[in-house]
């Protein structure tokens, strides 16, 4: 699948990801895969567990090294013809600026709601942001809570809270790409569909951006999605 698209976000050729097993052997988790990821769109990818989905999503984060391949990422605010970015020729932070990947675990610090939003900005990577306490007070009345909700103790939230607070607390940051390893997997059925109407109303606000979410709750994520991708043993096929 080729990054000529204008509409091209993210886009990953023949990539491999080989591993070294307790007897020696080179095993291959990742098998010439290669998608394209296209802008205001909602990519979903199902598998079994073990088929390689995580890895695949920890490769395009820029947290696993590819053993072969490319993978080229179209920067923010840069015309359609501009040159990529390639994961291998640009630093890493530069990279999870714009590519974050949301885990199924959030992980909170100790403290407030607050405290835990406020976070990302003492790093060097987003210093030149800035903590917008309105857009988190209007991004909490879209899912129910007022603004003392700020102030809660972390300690406190239940999970699917934490998941609400970890996912904005990645949103604010502006990322182009967005990437989604099960988010809702442990969430009630009322919080889960709160963050999957968050998610695509934010991916479909603008142009700049793609989601590439991995689930196996087909029967509501499935239908959202623009593009469809399986992967079984490392292979990837494009259903859709």
């Amino acid at each position: 699948m080729s990054a000529d698209n204008d509409d091209t976000i993210l886009a990953f050729e023949y990539i491999e990801v080989l591993t070294h097993g307790s007897d020696g052997q080179k095993k291959r988790l990742i098998q010439q895969a290669s998608g394209t990821l296209l802008a205001g769109q909602v990519t979903v990818l199902t598998g079994t567990s073990g088929s390689g989905k995580s890895v695949l999503l920890r490769v395009l984060a820029g947290l696993l090294p590819i053993s072969a391949g490319t993978v080229r990422l179209r920067p923010t605010h840069e015309p359609p013809h501009a040159r990529f970015w390639d994961i291998q020729g640009i630093s890493p932070t530069k990279w999870r600026a714009q590519v974050a990947l949301l885990a199924q675990h959030p992980q909170l610090i100790e403290g407030s709601v607050l405290d835990n939003l406020q976070l990302p900005f003492q790093l060097r990577a987003h210093q030149h942001l800035r903590f917008d306490s309105n857009w988190h007070t209007a991004q909490l009345a879209y899912l129910g809570r007022g603004g003392d909700f700020l102030h809660k103790d972390a300690y406190h939230l239940s999970g699917g809270e934490r998941q609400l607070v970890n996912t904005l607390r990645l949103l604010q940051l502006e990322p182009r790409v967005l990437l989604l390893d099960e988010p809702t997997a442990a969430l009630d059925v009322d919080t889960a569909a709160q963050l999957v109407a968050l998610l695509v109303d934010w991916v479909q606000k603008s142009k700049q951006r793609t989601v590439l979410w991995v689930t196996h709750d087909t029967q509501d994520i499935l239908p959202l999605a623009d593009q469809h991708w399986h992967m079984q043993a490392g292979v990837l096929t494009k259903i859709r």
